[in-house]
């Protein structure tokens, strides 16, 4: 009868547990693959259309965050839009539920943020060049792979490109994203809870 006791406290104890650390993780879109893909059709759909700015095309590149992680850490309720590059990397350097892993000429590093990724933590490779311009890739669960023009095993990633909407893409390798001699200006950064 005490061993029947102490088991019954042991599982509940553990259901607790298991309760409590889920309240404060976050979730994973359980669909987040096609909706980047419909994401990246209407992106280069407003990129291509004349109407529409570089601004308003690349607050779309903003909700991919939410789209595959269910955080919305990228809106900004002062302006009510979703974020643009430059102002993602300052948010994101100046906010303490984000943590550098590294840069991206780190192997470890980049072996963290595939691993994160893959455990359902938000984690984004931020650029930001002399003039301030700056480009958010997001990385999501994956394979890491090696790259040839950066000789190391990258995390795959999704990018949209406000400049050039045709390199947009979901699920490559983050080399895509950045070329060798951008990635000594290339943070990646990680979601803490």
């Amino acid at each position: 009868m005490l061993l029947s006791t102490l088991v019954k406290k042991v599982f509940i104890a553990g259901c607790l547990m298991a309760i409590s650390s889920s309240a404060f993780s976050q979730a994973l879109n359980a669909n987040w693959q096609s909706d980047l893909d419909k994401a990246l059709i209407a992106y280069k759909q407003c990129s291509s259309d004349s109407t529409n700015s570089s601004e308003k095309c690349s607050n779309l590149a903003g909700e991919i965050l939410k789209t595959v992680y269910n955080l919305n850490d990228f809106y900004s309720s002062e302006y009510k839009r979703f974020m643009v590059s430059n102002e993602v990397a300052n948010y994101i350097e100046n906010n303490q539920k984000w943590e550098l892993l590294g840069h991206a000429y780190e192997q470890n590093a980049l072996e963290k943020a595939q691993e994160l990724a893959n455990s359902k933590r938000a984690v984004v490779a931020v650029y930001v060049d002399d003039n301030a311009d700056g480009h958010v890739s997001i990385i999501l669960p994956g394979q890491l792979v090696l790259s040839g023009s950066w000789g190391f095993k990258v995390p795959n990633s999704t990018s949209f490109f406000v400049h050039e909407p045709d390199k947009s893409y979901v699920g490559k390798g983050l080399s895509y994203a950045f070329t060798r001699s951008m990635i000594k200006n290339v943070m990646i950064f990680a979601r803490s809870y």
